[in-house]
């Protein structure tokens, strides 16, 4: 399989997994009513759906590479600038992923240490 069929196929795996989520996650809340702050740390700091989370978050991530990618490859001819912006889009979502695994961290409750 060519690099280009992996990332189209992973591209779509991504998205199928953010739809899933996206709709189970607003479901679930939809059918149970308002939470209060309580109820949503428990229900994220519950394993499954940490788990759930930490994949939605990973799959938004590379579903975000591999469009801003194949959008700069097309359409920014300069070599040095597309390496440049696709080094600066890279540093963001790492840095994001850092964020987010922080977030989720402290959504499980105080840490002891």
């Amino acid at each position: 399989m060519s690099g280009a069929a992996r990332t189209w196929l992973l591209q779509r795996f991504t998205a199928i997994y953010l739809t899933i989520f996206l709709l189970s996650v607003f479901g679930y809340m939809a059918w149970h009513g308002p939470f209060t702050f309580a109820q949503w740390q428990n229900w994220f700091a519950h394993p499954g759906m940490a788990v759930a989370s930490m994949l939605f978050v990973i799959a938004a991530l590379l579903h975000a590479w591999i469009g801003v990618r194949d959008v700069l490859i097309d359409y920014v001819h300069a070599a040095w600038l597309r390496l440049m912006l696709m080094a600066l889009i890279a540093l963001v979502l790492l840095t994001s992923l850092l964020w987010v695994l922080r977030a989720l961290a402290l959504a499980a409750g105080p840490m002891t240490g």
